[in-house]
């Protein structure tokens, strides 16, 4: 049997925490200052050789790159192990299910997305990130397990309609709580495709005030969707195409080359569906953005 150690149980944590993740991103996260990787390579290997967690089959390609790498993944051993070890039973509600493998670079980016995030609130003592929940994360992951529900939310079945957020987190600053739902753009569909696909959606989950379903914990009435693409040509144009679709207040997007954990919550990177630049946090009056 093998002797699990602390930073076995980090590693297990972070899987927990994001869900996928390369190897790199793990090293980056809990052991920035190993060179070469290879004793976590080692440390990984028998993770996975004692059934803690998973690699999965398809490796993720790299951007900007030739290569790539393969993506780990929580087993049901390795969620229990974490349950017991923190005697928390919320670990025993951690997604554990096969990822698909044509998504795998989606939820790569959305870890990437959502570490930048987490390091920008990091880096000041204001804002505070109250909750984080990924698309197949369960969000009531106290209740029990028939009565667990997703971000993931059925509207409508004649004519179908429904909303799939890639995640969901709320910001909260003196005294307010603010939902905020990632779409995160690869750069597969034109922003055409997703504004037709994805504003109708969204607006019935903001008539319906469905966000409090999913963060109980907000103080608004309203919420924000960031939608973050690889270019400023596809931002400009997906603010450009949700003008005359429903809701086009909800939207704010986002050149993911502007975004830095230095810019994120007061830097000017935003475009919203009139054309105007502005910041995640109002800089004046330091409150969350309620469009």
């Amino acid at each position: 049997m093998m002797i699990v150690t602390e930073n076995d149980i980090q590693i297990l944590a972070l899987l927990a925490h994001y869900y996928v993740l390369t190897r790199e991103q793990i090293q980056r996260l809990c052991a920035p200052h190993l060179v070469s990787g290879r004793s976590l390579r080692r440390r990984i290997t028998k993770l996975r050789q004692a059934d803690y967690l998973f690699k999965h089959r398809v490796p993720v390609a790299l951007p900007g790159t030739n290569g790539a790498a393969p993506v780990y993944y929580l087993t049901k051993n390795g969620a229990e192990l974490l349950a017991s070890y923190h005697d928390d039973g919320t670990y025993l509600a951690t997604n554990t299910r096969n990822p698909r493998a044509d998504l795998l670079n989606h939820w790569i980016e959305i870890n990437n997305t959502r570490m930048m995030i987490e390091q920008a609130i990091a880096q000041q003592e204001e804002v505070v990130l109250e909750n984080w929940i990924n698309e197949w994360e369960t969000v009531n992951k106290s209740d029990h397990e028939k009565e667990h529900f997703y971000l993931q939310t059925k509207l409508s079945d004649n004519p179908p309609l429904s909303c799939s957020p890639d995640a969901g987190f709320v910001l909260s600053l003196r005294g307010h709580k603010k939902v905020f739902y990632l779409e995160q753009d690869l750069g597969t569909s034109s922003p055409k495709q997703i504004a037709a696909r994805k504003t109708k959606g969204y607006a019935e989950l903001a008539n319906r005030k469905l966000h409090r379903k999913h963060f109980p914990e907000t103080t608004l009435d309203n919420f924000t969707i960031l939608f973050i693409t690889p270019t400023a040509y596809r931002c400009q144009t997906m603010a450009e195409r949700i003008r005359t679709r429903p809701r086009p207040d909800l939207w704010l997007c986002i050149d993911q080359h502007d975004l830095t954990p230095e810019s994120f919550l007061y830097g000017q990177i935003t475009w919203n569906h009139k054309g105007e630049r502005g910041s995640i946090v109002k800089p004046v009056s330091t409150e969350v953005v309620t469009p």
